[in-house]
């Protein structure tokens, strides 16, 4: 009998050589250092995100977030020059009478005919005074400061409605080109108001020979008026003066001849 073939010895399978990651039959395998899924990732990110400091252009693009911008002068609003009220300008224009229009339009005004005065404090350096009707329906309070030189007016009517106005943007070349216009003998028309002119509380006053017109004004959108006597009219000049000067030693003006306006 012929001898059987050796058969070589059995050796065990082994599965063939693949890439890293991959089994004999390509499934996917998890590696020592498998990438993180997904959604941990996201959270990461965004996690890192929220930690660092949002840059301007992201703080413009989120309509959640509003832009602050700090400034020095944020506090100061922009300088923007009004237009004057409609009967100035067309009084400026030619085309009216101031004196007729406003008379027009505050008919039967009180007529203020006594004059009392009082201090207000002994150490304050301010005074009160008192300009009232006849009967004492209507008056108009002076409050007056002789350190600032500011001046309120106090519009009182019955004792129930009162209308407070303040001069305190005025210049001393404002205040003794005023007093000398009032003082004058012809009378006429003149305006007692600062720089600003009527962008801040201001005064137009009608001199004639009998009576003075005095109408009040404030950029707040209320005015007010009063006729008052030739006799009260100079002891209110003279007692505005006296506040007004009092730091002058000698009581002498060489300020030019300004304009009121």
């Amino acid at each position: 009998m012929s001898a059987e073939p050796k058969s070589s010895p059995e050796k065990p399978d082994t599965p063939p050589k693949t890439p890293e990651g991959e089994s004999s039959v390509g499934k996917p395998v998890k590696s020592s250092k498998s990438p993180l899924p997904a959604e941990k990732k996201e959270v990461i990110e965004k996690t890192i995100q929220a930690l660092q400091a949002p840059t301007p252009s992201k703080l413009a693009q989120s309509p959640q977030v509003p832009i602050i911008v700090e400034r020095a002068d944020a506090s100061i609003p922009p300088a923007s020059p009004k237009n004057p009220p409609w009967t100035l300008q067309q009084f400026f224009n030619d085309e009216i009478d101031l004196d007729v229009e406003l008379a027009t339009r505050f008919q039967n005004m009180p007529v203020l005919s006594i004059f009392r005065e009082r201090g207000l404090g002994t150490k304050s350096g301010r005074g009160v005074a008192t300009l009232s009707s006849g009967d004492g329906a209507a008056q108009v309070i002076f409050d007056a400061d002789a350190t600032t030189k500011t001046v309120q007016m106090s519009f009182t009517f019955g004792a129930m409605l009162t209308l407070r106005f303040s001069l305190d943007s005025l210049t001393d070349a404002n205040r003794d080109r005023w007093l000398a216009l009032m003082r004058r003998r012809e009378g006429g028309l003149s305006f007692l108001w600062g720089p600003s002119r009527w962008e801040h509380d201001y005064l137009i006053c009608i001199s004639r020979q009998y009576h003075t017109n005095i109408y009040a004004f404030s950029p707040n959108n209320f005015e007010a008026g009063a006729r008052m006597t030739p006799d009260v009219l100079n002891k209110l000049l003279d007692w505005l003066d006296k506040f007004w000067n009092a730091d002058d030693a000698d009581g002498t003006d060489e300020s030019p001849d300004l304009l009121t306006w």
